[in-house]
């Protein structure tokens, strides 16, 4: 039996309606759009939008601002932004820890052991990011862990690190309570060498001689260290002769012996090479006065990855250049707010780039930073709309819409939703969809509901009214049927589409759905089946993990969608009805919607 439900607000007014009474724009609350004459669709009309707030984005900490680059061009930074020095920062949103403490609450720790490291990693989905990185950094203990260990902080410490979130990844990994007692005395001693603390090492190293075991080869020869140091000679002269009588093979040894030699004056032949600089090493080294490379263990973090393009963007020294090209792939990860890269963007050089034409340009840094100035300097709404309209197209051209969507959105709310701007209106709803601005979004296609010639390629309003309902807009038929008949699409896609409208609790009937039951039989043992009965039985952050990785991150559109249905109506049904539409939204973007 097919369901009725309202018609997408979006597909029905009239511009202007059959009474001549023109479309009250979204300011004038009470004055919602007329809908067009004819016995097509009944529809309850769209609810008038409520005066937008200002952008809720949560500021980085406050810090002082790196000095611009030479010939940089005119620094002109976003209200309430701020470039963080911090090469190992990242953002804490403020939707971090909101998961609950009983997340992993009824779960066995092995089967999570097991799923966590299936997570995809890095994710470039905007909102699978985010929820993915929410499970991973939450407080919450596991049902194994102690006042000492939790078993599952390492393994979502790597997976974080595999997503980039490098420096959230170093503190899950110490977050060790005060309980667990001391580190390992090697690695005090080791960690006090680097420090160039000399004093409480060889503390450390008294301790590891008073112990009733043998010592290590590590003990003895940092007891010959701790007396060289202390000018202990002869014993430091015994202490050697023992180590040669060894004839250790290890290189290391072999440097130390010469090394330790030197230092305590039974030879002035310096050392060409040291093979194997660990910390014991290079603390004899700089007695001596050699160069002191980095000990082994104790290089410079290289910026590698995901994460390492942080680090590049937030590391002053560097040419801006190379800086916004970090920033950028850093911003595609999450990995940096919006904010950040603007206010890049804001530092490099202003350019006379024309969104006219910028469509058919090179897409290069420079033109992409010069479309991002043009749209925030643009004052009037003409000129930001055309900045922003060129940046998206060329974001699509590129693959990188969702992404460019977070930075643009902001930026496009203050745009009012008017006739004069009807070309820009298909952009314009398809950006306030995916940004979570359903409501003007359909005012947006409201503005140009009577004039079809604004929409260029077959299907692109249907489209965008198939977009506004996953994106929340109210509405009934089927809007997958209206969309498959103009585009002429008969691909996987269609099953994809009424998967996210069944995952969020809208499903449709229709003879063109496809091999896909808006409430098809789960068979026992199937992805589907461990989501439903993980999400069932309360096992919140089971029934996420599994979700996240039955949807697969960047491949979304090529999940199941029995999958993908099961995955959006548990993470719902486990009280994350935004993120479930959120993710459904982006993931039709993705789709070509």
């Amino acid at each position: 039996m097919a369901i009725g439900y309202l018609a997408p607000a979006c597909a029905l007014s009239g511009d202007p309606t059959p009474l001549g009474v023109p479309l009250p724009p979204p300011s004038q609350p009470g004055s919602p759009a007329q809908p067009p004459s004819g016995d097509t669709i009944e529809a309850a009309p769209l609810p008038p939008v409520q005066s937008l707030p200002p952008v809720q984005t949560p500021p980085p900490a406050q810090v002082p601002l790196p000095t611009p680059q030479p010939g940089a061009g005119t620094v002109e930074t976003l209200p309430g932004a701020a470039t963080v020095a911090s090469p190992a920062a990242s953002p804490a949103p403020a939707s971090a820890g909101d998961l609950g403490p009983d997340l992993w609450q009824s779960s066995e720790v092995s089967r999570l052991m097991g799923l966590i490291p299936k997570l995809p990693a890095p994710v470039s989905v905007p909102a699978l990011s985010d929820l993915q990185r929410r499970v991973l950094t939450t407080a919450a203990p596991s049902a194994g862990a102690s006042d000492v260990v939790d078993p599952l902080m390492p393994i979502r410490a790597d997976k974080l690190h595999q997503m980039g979130f490098n420096d959230a990844a170093m503190g899950l990994s110490s977050a060790v309570p005060a309980a667990s007692g001391p580190m390992d005395p090697q690695e005090a001693v080791e960690k006090a060498l680097l420090a160039n603390d000399t004093g409480y090492a060889c503390q450390q190293v008294d301790s590891l001689q008073a112990r009733p075991e043998a010592p290590s080869l590590f003990v003895q020869r940092a007891a010959i260290y701790c007396q060289i140091m202390r000018k202990q000679n002869d014993p430091a002269s015994l202490g050697l002769d023992l180590l040669r009588e060894r004839n250790d093979p290890d290189p290391a040894t072999r440097d130390f012996i010469a090394l330790a030699a030197l230092a305590n004056g039974e030879t002035k032949r310096v050392p060409k090479s040291v093979a194997i600089p660990d910390p014991l090493n290079v603390a004899l080294m700089k007695t001596v006065g050699m160069p002191a490379p980095n000990a082994i263990g104790a290089a410079p973090v290289v910026p590698v990855g995901a994460g390492g393009s942080v680090m590049i963007a937030r590391d002053a020294t560097r040419p801006l250049l190379q800086r916004v090209a970090a920033a950028e792939q850093a911003f595609k990860f999450g990995l940096i707010p919006d904010r950040e890269l603007g206010d890049l963007y804001m530092q490099m050089p202003s350019g006379i780039a024309d969104p006219a034409t910028a469509i058919g340009m090179s897409d290069t840094v420079e033109l992409r930073a010069q479309l991002y100035q043009a749209a925030y300097r643009g004052g009037a709404p003409a000129p930001k709309a055309r900045a922003i309209d060129a940046a998206l197209k060329k974001a699509r051209q590129r693959g990188d819409y969702l992404n460019q969507a977070q930075l643009f959105g902001p930026l496009a709310r203050d745009i009012a939703p008017v006739r004069e701007l009807g070309w820009f209106a298909p952009e314009a709803a398809r950006l306030m969809f995916v940004t979570g601005q359903a409501d003007k979004g359909g005012y947006w296609l409201n503005t140009v509901a009577a004039n079809p010639g604004i929409f260029t390629m077959p299907g692109e309003k249907e489209g965008l009214d198939l977009l506004g309902r996953i994106a929340g807009l109210p509405g009934g038929g089927d809007p997958v049927a209206a969309w498959a008949q103009a585009s002429g699409t008969t691909n996987p896609r269609i099953d994809l589409f009424y998967a996210l409208l069944a995952g969020l609790n809208q499903p449709v009937t229709s003879a063109v759905a496809g091999g896909f039951q808006a409430a098809p039989i789960i068979p026992l043992g199937s992805p589907s089946a461990e989501i439903v009965a993980a999400a069932a039985g309360k096992r919140r952050g089971e029934a996420i993990v599994l979700s996240l990785v039955g949807l697969g991150g960047d491949r979304a559109i090529a999940a199941d969608p029995a999958t993908l249905g099961a995955a959006l109506r548990s993470i719902a049904d486990l009280g994350l009805a935004e993120d479930s539409r959120r993710i459904a939204s982006e993931i039709a973007a993705l789709a070509g919607l």
